[in-house]
């Protein structure tokens, strides 16, 4: 029975490796890592803890040193962090670490404007929104400063989830420069790995004091997070925040799974290697798969601006059941989207795809979305997904690297 419950269970994985190396993947918050980065996640790292306090530890600790300084040199910042196991933990960091209960926090609304949907209300804060243009898909910049001064927010938090363009970070933090106790963050969750190839905008040199963010979305990664400040009060708050604290015990972090940061000194090899060349080519497979679906009557949002500037192409839709819809229509075709029909471009660069694909691509999606679909989809879909099937811009031999 035991074996019969196995044999089953194995299947399911296998049948969930086939299926998705038979399908595309335009999931905006997906990424691909290269076989060394999967090579080291199913280490001995990954049965291991890493404090002093065990025995056994003093490679982990060198890695993890490491790690932190691949980090620093790829992003050119004084301090990292490279703990946690989401950005959703480096986003808690932030509220715990910067924060009191009943502080004013800052951040980009969810629903149109896109913001992370955080629940901030929950862990004691007040949650005041950016002022924004949905036009734009922007912050207004005269409104927010006059918003900042007059509701004396504690801690500002730059980024969102859906993000085409960058944001107006220096043009808002300047006028603050004298003001030392806002804490003016960045969460580049979704755009941390163009911020690393130099194609999207500098966070930390334009005002922010901290940038956190996602390791597995534009950066190709394993899952997990990092925050990066060139700031040492803000990095000592966070690490004290997010680590054990030897006189007061374990805070966010107990074991900080040091199979994934092993594969993330990896991964911050690979970018700075590959980075900006990746960087590059996610751009302009966005905006070639942008102007192919306007061409062909799909309602790309933003056209005045070229669509976009990032890995996100975001689709116009009039509810969440018409999104839904074409999500599953999508699905059954081997294409794979989320809800909020933001079509990504970090994995299908990942794997090679350039210019042309993207073309072809927004050919098969524009058939989807407007439903003039056949079987020929699926067979296009696949075939494009056997001839893209190993990730580039990555170390192919372990021995080009050297931990």
């Amino acid at each position: 029975m035991f074996s019969m419950k196995l044999t089953n269970y194995l299947d399911l994985i296998s049948e969930h490796n086939q299926y998705r190396r038979e399908s595309i993947n335009l999931i905006a918050s997906e990424n691909y890592s290269s076989p060394l980065v999967r090579a080291i996640l199913s280490t001995d790292l990954g049965n291991r803890y890493s404090a002093d306090y065990y025995g056994g530890t003093g490679f982990i600790q060198k890695i993890i040193s490491k790690t932190e300084s691949y980090v620093r040199e790829l992003f050119d910042v004084d301090y990292a962090i490279v703990s946690p196991l989401s950005g959703n933990l480096c986003d808690l960091a932030l509220i715990f670490g910067l924060t009191k209960s009943n502080n004013k926090i800052m951040v980009v609304e969810a629903g149109e404007s896109g913001g992370y949907p955080l629940d901030i209300e929950f862990f004691g804060r007040k949650k005041v929104a950016f002022q924004f243009s949905l036009k734009d898909m922007n912050l207004l910049i005269n409104e927010n400063i006059e918003a900042i001064k007059k509701l004396k927010p504690k801690l500002v938090i730059f980024g969102s989830s859906f993000i085409p363009f960058p944001q107006p970070v220096q043009e808002i933090t300047k006028e603050f420069e004298k003001r030392k106790t806002i804490h003016f963050t960045y969460d580049g969750s979704h755009v941390l790995g163009l911020i690393a190839g130099k194609r999207f905008q500098d966070p930390l040199r334009e005002g922010a004091l901290v940038l956190v963010g996602s390791t597995h979305k534009s950066f190709p990664g394993p899952q997990g997070g990092i925050v990066l400040t060139n700031d040492m009060t803000r990095f000592e708050l966070l690490s004290s925040t997010l680590d054990l604290d030897i006189e007061r015990g374990i805070r966010l972090i107990d074991n900080n799974h040091p199979h994934h940061i092993a594969a993330l000194g990896v991964a911050a090899l690979e970018m700075i290697e590959f980075g900006e060349d990746y960087a590059r080519q996610i751009i302009n497979n966005s905006k070639a798969l942008a102007r192919v679906l306007a061409k062909n009557n799909v309602p790309v949002k933003f056209e005045h601006q070229d669509f976009t500037e990032s890995h996100q192409v975001i689709i116009e839709v009039s509810s969440f059941e018409e999104a839904s819809r074409i999500k599953d229509r999508a699905e059954k075709y081997g294409l794979l989207i989320d809800s909020g029909i933001r079509l990504g471009t970090s994995e299908i660069t990942r794997m090679g795809m350039r210019e042309l694909e993207a073309k072809e691509l927004g050919e098969i999606f524009t058939r989807i979305y407007h439903n003039d679909v056949s079987e020929d989809l699926s067979r296009r879909i696949k075939d494009l997904a056997r001839i893209f099937n190993k990730p580039t811009f990555c170390f192919k031999n372990s021995d080009e690297i050297l931990l």
